[in-house]
């Protein structure tokens, strides 16, 4: 080996492990890449510094730079040199004393292990692994379980055909005397195992769960001992073997359930050990379903987990917490069930928290009745009132904390699940509660009771106008003097008033609109854009409640304005110029066609936009360095995702409303629905559906046929572009129905499947 071409490695990775600033870091990779690690002599090199270079930090980095370029370039070495790195190879990990550069040089092993043992090479190996679990130093024995872990990640075919002995050993190893260290690393070991058991396999299956018993208690030790890191790596492997088929939780699935109850119920241990524990009850009720039904325990599962959800919260909304996690085990339960299984157990703890003295049980009591509604709208409905009545006892409550909840809970009834004309009924007794808890002196309530008087408006009708004048007051206040987060919510009402309201909201037209117009036209930091987004949403409810012809006026200025703001780098932005399009396209029909010179472009960029970008890590001292493949270094944009949504929801609407004059878009824009089916999002698939049957009514809908009828035959003609359309769409649509794995989204498909044979006939689906 060069010493110089090894001195210069070595300094360039002394430089890189310790740099600070981005500059060395691109110029160090630049140099590296250019100059060392263009061949295969950078593999004897790089070992050498991961074995013998003082600083723990470089040796780290050698074996992750080594590990990277081991599949490019260790099949150009030559095989007595290959012999001799995998001597030194497995030396030097026995002899490492840092568990992150050991770490790495067993990611070494695996890499070579890869490439070599499909091809026999490295016979001996495995063998050596199995002496180093069986040996009386822990280290070692912690040396060998990480590496066959690391193994399962490469080898896990070769592995799994020595099964029995995988048992025997794992049996052994996760009751180490010793080290919690080598028992957490067997359980992880186990948990990939797990992946290659079949259902069929009964003996593997049975020594399996003979092991899960000594699983359970590594988590008892870790949470014994607070140590976070492993009990959550514990927990991972519990939540990954709920996804399985293979039930090999079952014959302890009640002892796993009870313990994690208890252990998220245990206000004495961290909080986010107990966080661990409820987010196991989440995925057990996600995804045992029936194995919860058979042990009957859906009912004590809820006593036990409610009373969790009268504890504190953080001040962040998006930071977990134990009772946060409650409530969610509460809504997959209220989901999952039956809603005779859950409500009427959640109703009686709310009845008995609400005359509790302790205003964290009515709060935890206001939001368990929000949260169990999602899965049961329909068996609730007819407790409407009885619901009211209690949201207004928490309306009325001294406690501030039980206020907002009891806000939050209305806004989840009345908006979120589609009960709100139910709710618009209790007026009377809502509004002056609600109206009232604007003024509140706490920020807070003011922001959640604004929402729970947008969710109602919208619904009451003409009862509203008793409410008008005080009611638009009261919401342009807050417009132009409440806080920063509270203006987008008051926009959003005046939106949901003039809805509700319709001509009886004539006198306030022109200051909304003008409102709305600077809201438009804002720029700034973050609470401004999305004000200017809110604002985008509203002036197109203002325009459909007020008719095309008292907003024309104001149609070209409102469409600059959203346009402009597509200008901006801002999704929110986008996403709500794209809800502005398919509503005023809707309202002003073939008038809107102007537009679509500036329109159809937008929605193609965003319809092509790129979803992978790259990250950064920042890479302390406390965790294992990044050493993936340095072919994928990209993350997925759901910013992206969302507004690829939204662009198709309006792109339907759009060619719906103006017909003739999109038909120079339709190609284009077609091929880029057609690919959306494939997309990982399960809204953006849904929303490309639709729009490509609403392109296929659309199409038909200019050749204007005779109405097809029951009774007449089903093979009626179509007109030449409307069949191109079905046979463009309807074969990438079945397709995607074939592998579709989202229940909303197979809904969708067959309502879309009704309406396209009930508006163009049974024939659009006869080849």
């Amino acid at each position: 080996m060069d010493p110089q071409f090894l001195h210069g490695l070595e300094d360039l990775l002394q430089r890189l492990a310790f740099a600070d600033d981005t500059n060395t870091i691109q110029t160090v990779t630049a140099t590296l890449s250019q100059k060392f690690y263009a061949d295969a002599t950078c593999i004897p090199a790089l070992l050498t510094v991961a074995k013998d270079n003082q600083q723990w930090q470089v040796r780290q980095l050698a074996t992750v730079e080594l590990r990277k370029r081991i599949p490019k370039f260790w099949e150009d070495i030559d095989a007595a040199a290959q012999q001799q790195m995998r001597e030194t190879i497995l030396k030097a990990i026995v002899d490492e004393e840092n568990n992150l550069a050991r770490h790495g040089m067993a990611r070494v092993i695996s890499s070579i292990a890869k490439s070599d043992i499909p091809n026999q090479k490295w016979g001996d190996l495995i063998q050596f692994l199995y002496g180093c679990c069986q040996s009386a130093t822990a280290a070692h024995r912690e040396i060998g379980i990480y590496v066959l872990d690391s193994l399962f990640e490469t080898i896990a075919e070769v592995l799994t055909t020595q099964m029995q002995h995988l048992f025997e050993l794992f049996a052994v190893l996760v009751n180490d005397p010793e080290s919690l260290v080598v028992q957490v690393t067997t359980v992880e070991a186990l948990g990939k195992l797990a992946d290659f058991i079949e259902p069929g396999d009964r003996a593997a299956v049975s020594k399996f769960q003979e092991l899960v018993p000594s699983m359970v208690q590594v988590l008892q030790k870790c949470l014994a001992s607070g140590d976070e890191d492993s009990a959550s790596r514990c927990y991972e492997v519990f939540n990954g073997m709920l996804i399985l088929e293979t039930p090999l939780l079952h014959r302890h699935f009640g002892e796993m359930i009870e313990f994690s109850i208890n252990v998220g119920s245990n206000v004495e241990l961290d909080e986010n050990l107990r966080i661990m524990a409820l987010n196991f009850l989440v995925w057990t009720t996600t995804y045992k379903r029936g194995r919860l039904q058979k042990l009957k325990i859906v009912k004590p599962l809820i006593e036990k987990v409610m009373p969790i959800t009268a504890q504190d919260d953080p001040e962040d909304d998006d930071e977990d917490s134990p009772s946060r996690v409650a409530l969610r085990v509460l809504n997959v339960l209220s989901t999952s069930f039956p809603p005779q299984q859950v409500i009427p157990t959640v109703i009686s703890h709310v009845l008995q928290y609400m005359q509790s003295a302790d205003p964290g049980f009515r709060k935890g009591a206001m939001l368990s009745l929000a949260i169990v509604i999602e899965g049961s709208v329909d068996y609730i409905r007819p407790q409407v009132s009885d619901i009211v009545t209690l949201i207004c006892a928490g309306l009325s409550d001294s406690d501030m904390l039980v206020r907002r909840a009891s806000c939050m809970a209305l806004g989840c009834i009345a908006g979120k699940y589609e009960l709100d004309e139910e709710v618009s009924e209790h007026h009377e007794k809502l509004m002056p509660l609600i109206f009232n808890m604007t003024s509140d002196s706490n920020t807070t309530i003011v922001k959640y009771a604004t929402n729970a008087l947008d969710c109602i408006l919208e619904s009451m009708g003409d009862v509203i106008q008793a409410y008008l004048p005080q009611l638009v007051e009261r919401l342009f206040a807050l417009l132009s003097w409440g806080p920063p987060e509270v203006k987008p919510i008051a926009l959003s009402a005046i939106g949901s008033t003039a809805h509700s309201s319709g001509a009886a909201f004539e006198p306030y037209f022109a200051e909304t609109i003008s409102r709305i117009k600077q809201a438009m036209a804002l720029t700034g930091d973050e609470d401004a854009l999305a004000l200017r987004g809110v604002a985008t949403d509203t002036i197109s409810t203002i325009a459909e409640a007020a008719g095309k012809d008292a907003f024309r006026p104001h149609l070209d200025d409102t469409m600059q304005l959203a346009l402009q703001g597509m200008e901006i780098e801002s999704a929110t932005l986008r996403e709500s110029a794209y809800c502005y399009f398919g509503v005023m396209s809707r309202v002003f029909n073939d008038e809107f066609a102007k537009y679509l010179s500036f329109i159809a472009p937008q929605i193609l960029q965003t319809l092509r936009m790129d979803e992978e970008s790259p990250f950064e890590l920042d890479v302390g001292e406390d965790s294992e360095m990044v050493d993936e493949d340095e072919e994928l270094p990209f993350n997925i944009n759901t910013g992206i995702s969302d507004e690829k949504e939204v662009a198709a929801d309006a792109v339907g609407q759009i060619f719906a409303s103006t017909t003739t004059a999109f038909l120079p878009y339709v190609e284009e824009i077609s091929k880029e629905l057609l690919q959306l089916l494939d997309h990982y999002s399960d809204t953006a698939r849904k929303a490309a559906t639709v729009a490509l049957f609403t392109f296929i009514r659309t199409f038909n809908k200019i050749a204007n046929p005779e109405p097809w009828k029951p009774g007449a035959p089903l093979r009626v003609p179509i007109d030449e572009h409307t069949s191109a359309m079905i046979k463009l769409v309807l074969p990438a649509v079945l397709a995607m129905w074939e592998e579709e794995d989202d229940k909303m989204v197979v809904t969708q498909l067959c309502t879309e499947l009704r309406l396209i044979m009930r508006d163009v006939g049974p024939a659009v689906t006869i080849d």
